[in-house]
């Protein structure tokens, strides 16, 4: 299950982290699974959903952590209630943009960034057709 990859990729990376060592998550493993799937040489069965990186950080280059949506957005206790998003959002896109000035990054707009990732068939990078992968590679889905 992916859940199950994603608690022991997470564990590691607690594990790795505390050994001084850094991690980035690949999740365009995705993008094409069937090609990792080949270059690692897995059995039926198997499917790639992310990799992991792990190596020494360099100090002289600390890495910013890209700020995440505020829990009160993606958090919902017994019902879905969007009363503060748009205070939250419009904050969240603020602290977004002074992390891409921080780190050079280009400032997009982070709707903008989410309408690019899924606007369109290629923009989504083959994920379109994870579900034919995904039984091409074993898996018996409903």
């Amino acid at each position: 299950m992916r859940s199950d990859a994603a608690l022991a990729a997470q564990n590691a990376v607690v594990a790795f982290e505390s050994l001084g060592l850094g991690t980035c998550y690949i999740g365009a493993i995705r993008n094409d699974p069937e090609r990792v799937a080949r270059e690692l040489a897995l059995p039926d069965g198997v499917f790639p959903v992310f990799g992991l990186t792990v190596g020494f950080p360099d100090p002289a280059q600390p890495a910013g952590v890209k700020p995440r949506l505020p829990q009160s957005t993606v958090l919902h206790r017994e019902q879905y209630s969007d009363r503060a998003r748009t205070r939250d959002l419009a904050g969240y896109k603020k602290a977004l943009r002074s992390f891409q000035t921080e780190q050079a990054m280009p400032a997009i707009d982070w709707t903008n960034q989410v309408r690019n990732r899924i606007g369109t068939v290629e923009a989504l990078k083959g994920r379109h057709v994870l579900a034919a992968a995904a039984r091409r590679l074993g898996f018996r889905l409903k």
